[in-house]
């Protein structure tokens, strides 16, 4: 995907899981986790710290997807959600 489309497409996503849309988040893990399990995976040491750390990230865009805000950004806020605890997994805070 287009990375302009993969934002837009993110964004409309993010909008649906605020409204508690699990298929939405289904199909945004398939739209990002790529990206998101290799920037985890540079923080951690083995791979399942790295995946375990994903189900943290988007148990945690689940959880504050209400607070998104619609707009260009949405893999920045993503991205922000992975920002934790490097060491736990622990997802960052809502941007």
């Amino acid at each position: 995907m287009v990375p302009g489309r993969a934002t837009a497409r993110a964004d409309d996503l993010l909008v649906l899981i605020a409204h508690g849309s699990t298929k939405a988040l289904a199909e945004l893990y398939d739209l990002v986790s790529p990206l998101l399990l290799a920037l985890l995976r540079s923080r951690h040491s083995t791979m399942d710290q790295a995946k375990d750390a994903l189900v943290g990230v988007f148990a945690q865009i689940w959880r504050t997807a209400p607070t998104y805000s619609t707009g260009p950004y949405a893999l920045d806020w993503i991205i922000d959600q992975t920002r934790g605890d490097a060491r736990t997994g622990a997802p960052g805070r809502a941007a």
